[in-house]
């Protein structure tokens, strides 16, 4: 999957579970601060991640606070490989 794929999936995916819809969501756009997500979507955001890595585990050192603060922190944090 192209990184672009990646991107559109999270958006997608962000966009579908927020409850009030955004009207867009730039890849910078705060995710939690803006109040498109709460901490308790984050979990199933958290599986989808691992979907979207073919099934691999995220690793629990990955799961800071900030990997989750846009679509930009959760592509570098959990799709980049060093």
């Amino acid at each position: 999957m192209t990184e672009s794929e990646i991107r559109q999936h999270l958006r997608a995916w962000i966009i579908n579970r927020a409850k009030e819809k955004p009207g867009g969501l730039p890849d910078d756009m705060p995710i939690l601060e803006s109040g498109i997500l709460t901490s308790l979507d984050v979990v199933e955001l958290i599986v989808y991640i691992e979907k979207l890595r073919g099934g691999t585990e995220v690793p629990t050192e990955a799961l800071e606070p900030s990997a989750f603060r846009d679509i930009n922190s959760m592509y570098r944090a959990f799709f980049v490989t060093a």
